[in-house]
């Protein structure tokens, strides 16, 4: 199961990491193309936008993964150790919960943008393909929640 959802993550995080060259190239060629010849990019916006959502939800659950978020744990720090990994368990399967509640809700929000045709202003792209996209990246966050949340009970149980 762990090397799955780091291959998950993995392939999702290089995936994003794409967009954001992507997204980097058309912003450059926009601000150029605004200041040199008086004529931005068409849609320029609105591809940044739905790039940004492709990048903060298929690069999260890899940031999770290699445990690499800002957290606050000025209290639990002064726990023992094993209650501080019984709080981490915890912490994760609320991620967890969260994470697949928001999950259900993007791709019910994707259905809906699909069976009304919503599109973007400017290019015409199918909104829904971005919010199902998104939903797999909050899928994948909550099994690396999950995962982790198995690592530290596994932990508790070892001492």
């Amino acid at each position: 199961m762990e090397k799955l959802i780091t291959k998950l993550n993995t392939g999702l995080l290089y995936v994003a990491q794409v967009v954001l060259i992507i997204m980097v190239f058309l912003v450059t060629a926009d601000v150029l193309g605004r200041w040199l010849f008086s004529q931005p990019i068409t849609g320029a916006v609105e591809l940044t936008e739905l790039g940004l959502s492709m990048v903060i939800f298929l690069s999260i659950a890899y940031t999770h993964l290699k445990e690499e978020h800002i957290s606050i744990d000025f209290l639990v720090e002064r726990l023992p150790e094993k209650v501080q990994w019984i709080v981490e368990a915890l912490i994760n399967l609320i991620i967890m919960v969260l994470m697949v509640l928001m999950a259900l809700s993007l791709f019910w929000y994707a259905e809906r943008l699909f069976t009304s045709g919503t599109v973007t202003g400017d290019l015409g792209l199918p909104i829904y393909l971005f919010a199902g996209v998104s939903g797999i990246g909050a899928i994948v966050f909550a099994l690396t929640a999950i995962l982790l949340a198995l690592k530290y009970v596994a932990k508790v149980g070892e001492r």
